[in-house]
């Protein structure tokens, strides 16, 4: 029983780690999405409690902040302030 429980702990922190964001992967997410993009920063952060990607950007003469959950979804991009 013991052996089982190490087990599937081990496969579970493994199949986590397998399926984490590299921040190159998140470059790749902003650029497909926004085609010409200048990346300035990738940071991960916490947004409303859950751990993310910051991206700042530039795009079309505008500074741009995306906001990209850890599962590679745009959650949301605004004006850089």
């Amino acid at each position: 029983m013991r052996m089982t429980i190490t087990f599937f702990i081990a496969l579970t922190v493994c199949s986590n780690s397998a399926l984490a964001l590299s921040k190159r992967d998140v470059r790749d997410i902003v650029e497909e999405a926004y085609p010409g993009a200048r990346i300035t920063e990738v940071e991960k952060e916490t947004y409303k409690g859950e751990r993310i990607y910051e991206v700042d950007f530039a795009h079309e003469g505008k500074k741009l902040e995306a906001i990209i959950d850890l599962e590679g979804k745009i959650i949301k991009v605004d004006i850089d302030d």
